[in-house]
């Protein structure tokens, strides 16, 4: 199963990328990895005054993969699975002593805040899970950044309006005890009977981590984000709402039958 949602992945960067590039299919893209393991765009790069930065990121956990871009900021997501389940079906009982140096007391005081039931605090755990993988993402750089998850903190998240309650918030970072206001994060609780919540980062250019330089040298705005008050504006810029696309619709037209051959249901 894990082998088919990292193809899916690789299926949304391509796709995201073609509808950038407003390209009807694949062919000619060039899709490379940084370092830090994070995909992007190396050629073509769609038109400058469209997407100066455009860049993507992809995620999956349980039923779900998922993928965001971005124009202007640094992109980067992470789903959460949280049912209190390995991959075996066995409940999760000792999260809090394994992950106790992750978060923070007060990020723990968050989890505990969930009630008693132990269902109510895993949950919670996985936003703060989420939202800390979709900083490390953003920035390239992954898990291994910090000697401590401890230190980025997520503690102050407002309900996103025009959403139903509890479905969907706006919330920030603290690094290191300073607030980070060139960041922002967005979760959402994704659609299903399955409890999961994806959470979208938003970052400065300056941020990224990227050894070899290639990724860099496909971000051709980077002094966007020393202009204040555009800078917000882009980090406050509406999200799209979530849609959920058929695995059928990420293949290209001249590839549905080979994929329609291994078992795929053809579309449309």
């Amino acid at each position: 199963e894990d082998k088919k949602r990292a193809l899916i992945a690789r299926l949304l960067v391509r796709s995201a990328s073609a509808s950038a590039l407003r390209h009807a299919n694949f062919k000619g893209l060039t899709i490379k990895r940084t370092k830090g393991k994070k995909p992007f765009l190396a050629s073509p790069l769609p038109p400058v005054e469209d997407a100066p930065n455009w860049n993507v990121n992809v995620s999956h956990d349980g039923s779900w993969v998922v993928c965001a871009s971005e124009p202007v900021c640094m992109a980067g997501i992470d789903v959460a699975d949280t049912r209190r389940a390995d991959r075996r079906g066995k409940p999760i009982d000792d999260f809090q002593k394994r992950f106790q140096t992750q978060l923070s007391a007060r990020e723990w005081q968050l989890v505990n805040g969930a009630g008693k039931e132990m269902d109510d605090q895993y949950e919670v755990f996985s936003r703060l899970w989420a939202a800390k993988e979709a900083y490390v993402k953003a920035r390239g750089d992954g898990l291994g950044a910090f000697d401590s998850l401890s230190a980025c903190e997520f503690l102050s998240w407002k309900p996103l309006p025009d959403f139903p309650q509890n479905q969907a918030y706006d919330g920030g970072v603290v690094v290191s005890g300073k607030p980070e206001t060139a960041w922002r994060f967005v979760q959402h609780r994704m659609p299903g009977e399955k409890p999961h919540w994806t959470t979208v980062a938003r970052g400065p250019l300056s941020c990224v981590v990227d050894a070899n330089g290639e990724f860099k040298a496909t971000l051709r705005r980077p002094e966007l984000e020393r202009a204040a008050e555009g800078w917000q504006a882009a980090l406050l810029a509406p999200s799209p709402p979530c849609a959920v696309v058929l695995v059928g619709a990420l293949v290209p037209s001249e590839d549905m039958d080979g994929y329609v051959k291994v078992g795929g249901a053809r579309w449309p």
